[in-house]
């Protein structure tokens, strides 16, 4: 029954207090809605194959090319398919040990959403990502010891608004030839290779595909990242629970080292 799968197991950081506050603020309910939606399976289904650069178009072939991009994405999600199960603040990719190009799909979704997180509702996530038995079908049944390792990474190890990597998970990877690619968006400490807000940044304006589009998508990427350090900060001194600041500080310094 098991399957062996990259699975990666994200969570939004301090979600639980900011629904403890949506009750008195509405406008915190209202961005909660949003970043959730913003998180749904079927949103991320539609970009997750590649995007238009709609501003390049000319607008009497704008529809005929978003029918193709459409076709192509549907088709591509058959022979690369990524499983995606969500709930609460909480989501789940997975894809097949041996499908390359739905594995690094994977990634540059990742990648893209703790950046729109974090641009429009500044929301930070954390995660886990590992390789191995794991059953998880659309709409139906996700367990395995996979799941659990990867919610172990999430809950015990990340600590940090960080997406971190099994050793074993990373090594496969990085017998791609292809993975060579992302190495941008991979950090390393002593115990762990991982993903961060900032080198999600570092590989979607360096090394994506995106990165030599010079689109509206990509401008705003990168007014983003260069607004990030300030806005870090302006929290920082805000002076959040020790806990909270903790992460903002630690983001801080990988900021700084970027």
């Amino acid at each position: 029954m098991y399957r062996k799968k990259f699975i990666a197991f994200i969570d939004i950081l301090g979600f639980g207090s900011l629904v403890e506050q949506s009750a008195q603020i509405p406008d915190i309910a209202k961005s909660i809605h949003d970043a959730l939606v913003s998180m749904n399976p079927s949103l991320l289904q539609e970009t997750m194959y590649g995007s238009l650069n709609e501003e390049e178009i000319p607008k009497d072939e704008l529809e005929e090319a978003k029918e193709i991009a459409a076709f192509m994405a549907a088709k591509l999600s058959q022979l690369s398919p990524v499983t995606i199960s969500y709930f609460s603040d909480s989501l789940v990719l997975s894809a097949e040990a041996d499908d390359i190009v739905a594995s690094q799909i994977i990634l540059e979704l990742l990648a893209k959403l703790s950046i729109k997180l974090w641009d429009e509702h500044s929301l930070l996530i954390r995660g886990g990502i590992t390789l191995g038995d794991l059953v998880h079908d659309d709409n139906g049944p996700l367990f395995g010891p996979a799941m659990n390792q990867a919610y172990f990474l999430e809950s015990k190890e990340a600590v940090s608004p960080r997406i971190i990597f099994d050793k074993h998970c990373i090594e496969a990877f990085r017998k791609i030839r292809t993975f060579e690619i992302f190495e941008p968006l991979i950090s390393e400490d002593e115990n762990y290779c991982y993903m961060s807000l900032p080198s999600s940044f570092r590989y979607i304006t360096t090394s994506s595909t995106l990165a030599f589009s010079r689109s509206l998508q990509l401008e705003t990427i990168e007014k983003a990242q260069a607004g990030t350090f300030q806005k870090i900060q302006a929290i920082i001194d805000s002076n959040p629970p020790s806990r909270v600041k903790d992460k903002y500080l630690w983001l801080k310094n990988e900021m700084g080292q970027m």
